[in-house]
């Protein structure tokens, strides 16, 4: 019984003092990385790329995402080939989205990490819409503001044509390859 309670003091001793102190170094790492990140694909300054992490470290007060998953993910948006100000918007718009929807952090966080590899690509595809909806965030509303912004930029004119007429399937037209990253990060 005395080992017991010794053990169960100690495991309360360390997640009261030691584990906040590791959790609070591992997200400070992961924001030094993201910033280098940052930094190396858009040879923005330091000053620069702070006014954004601010921005998305305000944002995420008023979410249940984390900073340490926003910096992560417009790490990965940058080095997708996305400026750092669309970067920041589409990383709001993506949690605006998730909070529409009712995705959890780990499922926005699944749904940047799978956009930022096709933004890489420069269009969305079938399995990166897929990768949304397994997200819960590729849902109509989604669809309808995607084939709005296409239709605004003038792009894909016939595809979304034969969408809205009913001739085309969304899901289907994916691969036309109109789907861009200016698209889906407009």
């Amino acid at each position: 019984i005395v080992n017991k309670a010794v053990e169960a003091g100690l495991t309360l001793i360390k997640s009261l003092t030691l584990n906040p102190l590791i959790q609070g170094f591992q997200e400070y790492e992961t924001n030094l990385n993201s910033i280098q990140t940052i930094m190396a694909n858009t040879g923005a300054e330091i000053k620069v790329v702070n006014k954004y992490l601010d921005e998305l470290n305000e944002y995420s007060d008023l979410t249940i995402y984390s900073f340490s998953q926003m910096a992560q993910n417009i790490g990965r948006f940058t080095a997708a080939g996305v400026e750092l100000e669309e970067a920041t918007v589409a990383i709001k718009g993506m949690a605006n989205t998730a909070a529409l929807t009712g995705a959890n952090a780990q499922q926005l966080s699944t749904a940047m990490y799978q956009m930022s590899q096709a933004l890489s690509t420069g269009t969305i595809r079938l399995m990166d819409w897929r990768s949304l909806e397994n997200a819960n965030m590729g849902t109509e509303n989604m669809r309808m503001a995607i084939l709005a912004t296409a239709e605004a930029t003038g792009e894909a004119g016939d595809v979304i044509k034969g969408i809205t007429e009913g001739t085309l399937n969304f899901r289907d037209s994916l691969a036309e390859g109109w789907l861009t990253a200016d698209i889906f990060t407009d």
